[in-house]
């Protein structure tokens, strides 16, 4: 088996969705963004499984999903509840690791089309330099705004706007975690405690249909690129879609 294994954050009620449900088990042509997710994890050859981190509430729904979506012999799924934050949830999936991972991947349960090129990418990147992430370089023009006012407008040029995935060795990331925790530090993604640590984290192009699937728009967007892939997979001539 592979040392590499993904942490799946999956914990998130989704709020801004505006759904009684949280927004990792909306359907998304004809199954969950979440086994949108899942499906494409368990085609990497490099991972050799994955901890899905989901609200303790969610346990037995994700616990099916999971052996839909796994390959018993090659890619397992386990599920661990969540935390109150998504750092609580990132922490409890690295406690419950295997013994043999050497290497962490990180992807967002509602990110359902980073391709299999860039997670590979990522991957091999971080196994040369400890840790990488995925990003994408500012293409608008960047404002510091407080109150409904401008304060400055940033340098575009060093502006990043960061996803999933981000791959880290292990020893790395937990013990970036274990002094978040005891420091009190804050963070919306892994690699900001990685780096209050000292230590270097390195980063890949990104991909601009590595959506996020947040807010209701979200979902359309996500719903639009499904059924036109399905078009284009339907096609046996020269692939070339309407």
């Amino acid at each position: 088996m592979s040392n590499t294994i993904a942490i799946v954050p999956a914990a998130g009620r989704g709020v801004r969705m505006g759904s009684d449900r949280p927004k990792q088990f909306l359907e998304l042509s004809g199954k969950s963004i979440l086994a949108h997710t899942l499906d494409a994890l368990a085609g990497l050859p490099f991972l050799g499984g994955a901890l899905l981190v989901v609200p303790e509430g969610f346990m037995e729904e994700a616990a099916g999903l999971a052996r839909c979506c796994a390959r018993p012999e090659r890619f397992p799924i386990s599920v661990v509840a969540g935390g109150a934050q998504r750092q609580d949830s990132v922490f409890n999936g690295l406690s419950n690791l295997p013994e043999d991972c050497e290497w962490v991947l990180i992807h967002d349960g509602v990110r359902p089309f980073a391709s299999p090129k860039l997670m590979e990418e990522t991957w091999r990147e971080a196994r040369r330099a400890g840790a990488c992430i995925a990003a994408l370089p500012a293409t608008d023009t960047v404002k510091r705004v407080e109150d409904g006012r401008v304060l400055q407008t940033l340098r575009r040029e060093e502006i990043w706007l960061v996803q999933t995935p981000q791959v880290f060795r292990r020893d790395i990331l937990m013990n970036a975690y274990l002094e978040a925790r005891r420091g009190g530090w804050t963070g919306t993604d892994d690699a900001s405690f990685v780096e209050r640590c000292g230590i270097p984290v390195s980063v890949v192009r990104g991909e601009r249909l590595n959506i996020k699937v947040t807010i209701p728009e979200d979902l359309d967007l996500a719903a639009w690129f499904l059924s036109r892939s399905a078009r284009c997979g339907a096609k046996e001539n020269r692939g070339v879609c309407p």
